[in-house]
């Protein structure tokens, strides 16, 4: 026991002399957080940041130091006000740019190019077989009502035999397509052929 009160005592001696010297020792609000910004160890620093903040003294600071802050401050606000305004002038021409380049020339094909290469919005199609369907089994194509056809990829067979069933198209992961048949619990991938 009392080799730990001989260890200790230095210990807490030396915290009071060199650290609360530090702090009090210091005029400004500035230089006691630069004398806290310059602690290595971050619990530490943030137990300096807070006893900071807990001091009443310190929380009104100097008059003097604040005229300089404002101007300070004023500057660096005027500086982000024209950074602002040239960011919007330049997003402002980007997005002109873009929309002439975007607009594609014939507007009223988008419900026929589901399934092409170019990217739709809808990410599914729902739509009946033309004539009597027999169900898939390994190269079936598929002609739908709506003119489009589709060729299956995937393997699977299923085996039914119905007149214009429903069909859906679904957009797929990686970008390919699947079709399942309305009432039926199975998939196979598809390609669009036309």
């Amino acid at each position: 026991m009392n080799t730990q009160i001989k260890f200790l005592v230095p210990i807490i001696i030396y915290c009071f002399v060199f650290i609360k010297t530090d702090v009090v020792g210091a005029q400004t609000l500035d230089e006691e957080l630069k004398k806290c910004s310059e602690i290595t160890v971050s619990l530490i620093r943030l137990q300096c940041y807070d006893r900071l903040a807990k001091e009443p003294e310190v929380r009104s600071a100097q008059a003097s130091n604040q005229t300089k802050r404002k101007k300070l401050f004023q500057r660096r606000s005027r500086d982000t006000v024209a950074i602002k305004e040239e960011q919007e002038t330049i997003i402002e021409k980007t997005n002109a740019d873009t929309t002439v380049a975007n607009q594609p020339d014939n507007f009223d094909k988008f419900s026929d190019n589901f399934g092409k290469v170019i990217e739709s919005e809808a990410n599914e199609m729902s739509s009946r077989i033309s004539g009597q369907f027999n169900g898939w089994d390994g190269d079936t194509e598929f002609n739908l009502e709506n003119g489009q056809i589709w060729q299956q990829t995937g393997n699977g067979i299923l085996k039914v035999s119905m007149n214009s069933p429903k069909v859906k198209i679904e957009a797929g992961i990686f970008g390919g397509y699947t079709l399942s048949v309305e009432g039926y619990n199975s998939r196979v991938k598809v390609k669009r052929v036309k």
